[in-house]
């Protein structure tokens, strides 16, 4: 299983819950990570803090790539090239033989540019039939502010409306937020806040593309 995310801290901020679920059911986890975080020229230190995490998870150091290329910087000013993003994401899970991926979906869970770039990225390879036929893409589904913030409300729902649907127990909800706090350069006060009430330390839902 491949996870494609934009940033160093994606990996807990949104797609936790899907991690530790996939890895107690014994699958293999990979993580493609499509910028090395160097918004604020921390990029060294945000690589450091992902590598932690990621083993904080239980995803191997050897399952873990970083791509640093010019064209694909950590700004949310800067629209990263569809075709660009698909070509790398075709090339990894090939060389993976990855049989399921998994991003963003068309809202970038919080907006992001670069969230969305992937996504877009994403569907580029599926208009161009380039996704292997063995390989499945599911992506994170953007939700309301309502139902962003206030994730138990809508726990019950969500498992009885979506077909894919996870649900952190409270053990992984404490390893989601101890991978957080290893990321201590965007461990900033709205960061905390968003690790108490986010649905996605909680709940993944997604929609197959």
């Amino acid at each position: 299983v491949l996870f494609v995310i934009a940033h160093p801290d994606d990996e807990c901020m949104f797609f936790a819950p899907t991690i530790l679920s996939i890895l107690r059911r014994n699958y293999e986890v990979y993580v493609l990570c499509l910028s090395s975080g160097g918004y604020q020229f921390e990029s060294n230190v945000r690589k450091q803090e992902l590598r932690k995490s990621c083993q904080t998870l239980g995803i191997p150091g050897g399952n873990l790539t970083i791509i640093e290329h010019s064209q694909l910087p950590d700004n949310p000013k800067r629209k990263w090239n569809q075709i660009k993003v698909g070509k790398i994401i075709l090339k990894y899970s090939f060389k993976l033989s990855a049989n399921v991926i998994i991003s963003f979906d068309e809202g970038g869970v919080s907006g992001h540019s670069n969230h969305i770039a992937i996504c877009e990225g994403l569907k580029y390879l599926n208009a161009e039939s380039l996704i292997p036929i063995d390989c499945d893409v599911y992506l994170l589904k953007s939700v309301s502010i309502l139902q962003k913030y206030f994730a138990f409300l809508f726990a019950l729902l969500n498992y009885l409306q979506d077909e894919f649907c996870v649900i952190s127990s409270y053990q992984d909800v404490k390893i989601t937020w101890k991978c957080m706090k290893i990321h201590c350069s965007q461990y900033v006060w709205f960061r905390r806040l968003y690790i108490t009430f986010s649905r996605y330390v909680y709940i993944n839902t997604f929609k197959k593309l």
